[in-house]
């Protein structure tokens, strides 16, 4: 049994573990999109998701008042859940957009810049401090984007600006995450909130959009991998193991992302990174660091 005292040492561990959940994603999502649209892609990777786990959460949310307690109602930690899922489905909706216009490299960066964006939002919502190594991450992360962008090649293109929206969005998910995730005991009805109203939202607008569905066996694969580790572990791992360590700290742990999505880029989709990519995405890297490492979120 994991003890009090070496808890952040054990949520250290599984946050990284979680970068390599979500490094996975991006070159999985990126060979799927190649013939799907992104937004059916994001239903049945979160319907996968919510079908496999409503069987273990219906009790919970049914379970009669006098059942619980002085703990908040089954309904309520859904309703936080449903409040959280709502940044988690903007964000990655945008991602997934952008995806179809940018590599699955740049877009693991450029998502990893929400570690930059989490201080200065964090302090205009004031739940936390935010010191002057945190201010200067952002400039450096700006000039990051300037040689990862290469101007004289056309600059940031409509999937690198989509995906730098969805950064700003994950940081607000993750700022409301903490707000609500407590001492950690509803994981499971908070994970299962959040990815309810992503499979409903991304199925509302692909009903909308009407676009013609078509999937490849390489894109049922993602589905798989995205529905199963993607969404569901990588959802539970955050929800449970965030809260358990400062947000700093864990803002610093995420800079490990963008490494995992371009090294599995690299070995499964060939993608490979011009010289001012490289500098552009360490000054990123460098960005997240000094932004992570000192920022303390107090605890409400």
């Amino acid at each position: 049994m994991t003890t009090t005292k070496n808890r952040p040492v054990f949520a250290t561990f599984m946050l990284l573990l979680l970068c390599v959940v979500w490094g996975g994603t991006f070159p999985a999502t990126k060979s799927a999109l190649s013939l799907t649209d992104p937004i059916h892609f994001l239903a049945l990777r979160f319907g996968m998701a919510v079908i496999l786990t409503t069987p273990f959460f219906i009790p919970h949310i049914l379970r009669s008042p006098k059942d619980i307690d002085n703990d908040p109602k089954p309904a309520t930690v859904l309703l936080r859940g449903i409040f959280v899922g709502i940044f988690l489905f903007l964000g990655f909706a945008l991602q997934v957009l952008g995806l179809q216009h940018t590599t699955a490299s740049r877009s693991g960066f450029f998502t990893g810049m929400l570690v930059v964006m989490t201080p200065p939002l964090a302090l205009l919502f004031k739940t936390s401090k935010m010191p002057r190594a945190a201010w200067l991450g952002i400039p450096i992360a700006v000039l990051g984007i300037y040689f990862m962008a290469d101007p004289g090649s056309g600059g940031l293109n409509l999937g690198d600006w989509l995906t730098i929206s969805c950064a700003f969005v994950f940081a607000l998910q993750m700022i409301a995450l903490e707000f609500v995730a407590g001492d950690g005991k509803y994981t499971g009805l908070l994970m299962y909130g959040q990815m309810l109203v992503v499979f409903i939202g991304a199925l509302i607008w692909s009903l909308i959009a009407g676009n013609p569905f078509q999937i490849s066996g390489t894109g049922w694969l993602a589905v798989v991998y995205t529905g199963l580790f993607g969404s569901i572990a990588a959802t539970w791992l955050q929800t449970k193991y965030q809260p358990q360590v400062p947000a700093g700290y864990a803002a610093l742990i995420f800079t490990a992302e963008p490494i995992f999505a371009s090294l599995f880029a690299w070995l499964l989709l060939n993608e490979l990174w011009s010289g001012r990519s490289l500098i552009g995405a360490g000054l990123i890297l460098m960005a997240m660091v000094v932004s992570g490492v000192k920022v303390v979120y107090k605890k409400r």
